[in-house]
Order: structure tokens, then C-alpha cells, then sequence
């Protein structure tokens, strides 16, 4: 589950290369507080209006929307190399917004947390191993997320900007083909 590559890979990678760590950890805060309201709504019962056909598909279109610009945006983008990042805390809400609003409106997550979920419940039927086990996935995650910011740093010293630029189009493109296939398994 923590190796998947999709969208929030991406942008989690893209944020940390051209804005560095600050950013790439504002972005993995608001992907693990996207994941525990995904817990917290499937440990209270609301996992069946999720699965809700109709609901899945309004979920859907938004996250494809949202998926969609994002990778339009890594498309036209321009790839600079700094050396001094300053990011204001105006602009570490955003990073966090975006990993938030990418995780959250991707109707996927919803379906990993309810299997993990009921999984969860399945193998621990005592509510407070079940809890343990929710955090413990919780900080599995946000320990490899945060991982793959600090190792993204290590990866900067080989990023040119001819490279970035590359990285950015192969990004763009990426997300846009995430965002149609999920319209087109919603639709």
C-alpha cells in the first residue's frame, strides 16, 4: 500500500524536487490527515455511502478533475533549479491542500481504507487492537512518505533543469492518464 504509484507519488516527488523538503512534508501532513479522515469515516459507519454508486461517481469526477489540473499545470510548468527555497506559510498550505485534496477526492483510497478497514476488523474484532492497527498503518505510511521526501533530497544533486523539465511533461502526463482512467471507471 505504501509503494503505490499514482498521483500522490507524483506530487509528492514533484513538490519535494522543486520546493524541498518544507514543501514535500506540507504535502505528506495533508495526504496522512486525508488518510485518517478516510479511517475515521470508515470507522463510523460511512464507508456505505461512499460505496453509494452514485456517490462514487460525483467523488470521481471531482478527483479527476482535480487530477486532471494538476497535471495541466505540471505540463506547462517551468522547471527552475534553486539553490535557497523559501517557502512562506502561505505556500506550505497549499502543498499541504494539494496532497490533501489529491489523496482525499481519489475514490481508490476510499477503496484500499475500506478493505484495510475491514480487514482490520476482521482480524482484531476488539475495538481498541483494531485502533492499534488503524495507527499503526497510519504511521507506516506516514513514516514512508515522509521517507520518500528526504530521499527525494538525495536525488536533487542529479536533477538538471533539462531533466526537471522532462520529469515535469512524464509527471503531467502521468496525472492527466490517472485522471481519465478514473473518470472512465466512474463513468
Amino acid at each position: 500500500m505504501v509503494i503505490f504509484v499514482g498521483p500522490v507519488f507524483f506530487l509528492l516527488l514533484n513538490s519535494s524536487f522543486q520546493w524541498g523538503s518544507k514543501a514535500g512534508i506540507a504535502v505528506v501532513l495533508g495526504i496522512i490527515v486525508s488518510d485518517i479522515v478516510c479511517v475515521a469515516l470508515c470507522y463510523y459507519g460511512l464507508s456505505s455511502f461512499i460505496n453509494a454508486e452514485g456517490n462514487q461517481f460525483w467523488i470521481g469526477v471531482t478527483g479527476s478533475s482535480i487530477i486532471f489540473v494538476l497535471g495541466i499545470n505540471y505540463l506547462i510548468k517551468k522547471a527552475k533549479i534553486t539553490t535557497e527555497i523559501s517557502i512562506n506559510t502561505r505556500g506550505l498550505q497549499t502543498f499541504f491542500i494539494k496532497g490533501f485534496s489529491v489523496n482525499f477526492f481519489n475514490p481508490f483510497v476510499f477503496v484500499v481504507w475500506i478493505g484495510v478497514f475491514q480487514y482490520g476488523k476482521s482480524k482484531y474484532p476488539d475495538q481498541g487492537l483494531l485502533l492499534a492497527f488503524l495507527a499503526a498503518v497510519l504511521f507506516g505510511i506516514l513514516t514512508t512518505d515522509l521517507l520518500k521526501v528526504f530521499l527525494s533530497k538525495k536525488l536533487k544533486k542529479f536533477i538538471s533543469p533539462k531533466r526537471l523539465t522532462i520529469f515535469f511533461r512524464v509527471t503531467g502526463v502521468v496525472l492527466i492518464l490517472f485522471s481519465i482512467r478514473l473518470l472512465y471507471l466512474v463513468w
